[in-house]
């Protein structure tokens, strides 16, 4: 018996517990035992071996107790970091979604960075008019800036004509925007069949010089930037 808890106290020894490697005198035991299985025959070695084996298996017993206890607390704690650092990375992308969004007044059409609004009204208003049509909705005429809306603007207008922010100069002799920026010819081309026609007009695919005037066939057409609305 002493045997036995000199090995469990050289097996699992602590520091602080009383127990130390100087306790267990391996080579005295090791003697003593020899000369007792000599004199006390097969009888005595074989309770040796018997409780040597039973140490054995409550070493295994408990090695498989701290896996058993000690195993899913390890898996749990993993997936629980994993979990965290899942919901952290859906805060990090939500808080990069913006949480306000462009919108466009009811009947207006939104493209692009535009907001369009494209009257239904045929009644004949002169150029000067339908500006100041626009400047009251807090929008003004179009400016075509690119390829791209000049596009967009031709399968609007179809089969209707609307006045466009666009006028010839006499003085400067050029065409000039509203926004004073001078037209570019590479955006598309303009002919001025009368000294007269010193507006501009898009409608069935081309957009061409025309009076100023206004008829009812002319329809009207203004443009503004989207209001920066809160998501909900």
């Amino acid at each position: 018996f002493k045997l036995i808890l000199s090995s469990l106290c050289a097996l699992f020894w602590f520091p602080g517990s009383g127990c130390t490697y100087a306790e267990v005198k391996v080579k005295a035991q090791d003697t003593n035992a020899a000369t007792s299985c000599k004199s006390s025959g097969k009888s005595r070695c074989s309770r040796k071996h018997v409780a040597i084996l039973v140490v054995i298996i409550l070493i295994l017993v408990l090695a498989v107790y701290l896996i058993i206890k000690y195993g899913p607390t390890a898996g749990s704690q993993k997936g629980s970091t994993t979990s965290s650092l899942t919901n952290q990375e859906d805060t990090t992308t939500l808080s990069h979604i913006p949480e306000r969004a462009p919108v466009c007044p009811t009947a207006w059409r939104k493209h692009g960075r535009k907001c369009y609004f494209f009257s239904p009204e045929r009644e004949p208003k002169d150029w000067n008019a339908s500006r100041a049509e626009c400047t009251a909705m807090g929008s003004d005429l179009v400016v075509i800036d690119s390829k791209e809306e000049l596009n967009f603007l031709h399968k609007r207008s179809k089969d209707k004509y609307y006045f466009l922010g666009l006028t010839y100069s006499p003085e400067e002799q050029k065409w000039k925007w509203i926004n004073n920026v001078e037209h570019d010819p590479a955006m598309f081309s303009i002919s001025r069949p009368y000294s007269d026609y010193d507006c501009t007009a898009i409608g069935f695919g081309e957009v061409h010089a025309t009076g100023c005037g206004g008829d009812n066939t002319t329809q009207n057409m203004c443009e503004k930037a989207p209001t920066m609305t809160k998501r909900h």
